[in-house]
This record gives structure tokens, sequence and C-alpha cells, in this order.
């Protein structure tokens, strides 16, 4: 009992602090307004880790691994990638990674519209193994539109142990990527 309870008021919480620059207003009609192919480096932004027990300095995270928290691909890899997004409906985009032209990866993404934001369906990932490996992983995360750049905002938390040791991370960025 007392394991679903922390499980359940550890939830992301709502992404509330400010975008790098303003966004477009957007409404739910207007979800093709952000298809296109982006850079898949940041063109500018920032972020900070705010809590990390290994004490380690944030990195801009590329568009892949903002839209895709389980998947990451090293600096070198991303000269000459891409992300395409195309919005099929309202609460589902198509995300497509390539270099130069050549197909990398797929994904289906889920959210919804609000505030002029897209908001992807946050997944937490919990590992359930007490007392040996218990863990839990949320991202949270939300896109705009600002003239012919995308704005990811995204929020991190992550905490585990396995046995007596543990690692703890929380975090948040606001990034921009230009589209190709």
């Amino acid at each position: 009992m007392f394991l679903a309870i922390v499980i359940l008021s550890t939830g992301c919480a709502t992404i509330n602090h400010e975008s790098i620059i303003k966004v477009d207003k957007l409404e739910k009609s207007d979800f093709c307004k952000l298809n296109g192919r982006y850079s898949n480096n940041p063109s500018g932004g920032n972020g900070k880790i705010l809590r990390s027990l290994n004490k380690r300095e944030y990195q801009p995270k590329s568009l892949w691994a903002n839209l895709n928290p389980q998947q990451m691909y090293t600096v070198t890899e991303l000269n000459n990638q891409t992300v395409e997004i195309e919005f099929v409906t309202e609460k589902e985009a198509i995300l497509t990674l390539y270099q130069g032209d050549s197909l990398i990866d797929k994904q289906k993404i889920r959210g919804k519209f609000k505030d002029s934001y897209f908001y992807r369906r946050p997944f937490p990932l919990i590992l359930p193994f007490v007392p040996v490996l218990f863990g839990r992983k949320a991202n949270c995360l939300r896109i705009g539109k600002s003239d012919d750049a995308l704005v990811v905002d995204s929020k991190w938390n992550f905490w585990m142990f396995f046995l007596i040791a543990g690692q703890s991370e929380k975090g948040q960025n606001s990034l921009i990527f230009r589209k190709k």
C-alpha cells in the first residue's frame, strides 16, 4: 500500500517553467502547423540539473532524445540529422529520424493540445523489485511553435536504488530547433 502511494504521489509535475522564447498562439485545430522537418541539434536554449547525486553538468539534448527519452544518440551522430514531425490527428504524431536522406528510426507519440502547446503523454517507468532494485523515471514534454522554429520544453525526474547504492536526477530544459 505504501509503495502504491509513493508511486502515485511522485508523478511528473506540470511543466511550469517559461519557454526560452514566446510561442505562437495555437488552437487544437492548428496542430498541422507543427508539421515539418527540423534540425536534430538545438540552435539555442537553456537547461539545468536541479538535483543530481553524481553532480554531472547539464548537456542539451537533441530533438530526438527529448521526444524519445529512452533512446540516446551521441553528438557525432547528430551532424546532418533531422527529425520530421507529422501530426496525423490533434492527439497523435509520427516522428521520423533521418541521417541525411536515410531513415534511421520512426516513432509514434500521443498527447494533447493545451495553451498553445502539444503535451506528450508522460510515460513513467517503474522498476518494482523491492528491496533489491527499485526505481522510477518520469519525463514530461511540451512542444510549441515560434515562427519557423520548434520550442521544446521538458522536465525529468529519475531515481533508483539497488540494494544500498542509488542514483537520482531531476532537471528541465527549454530548447529551440530550426526548421530545415
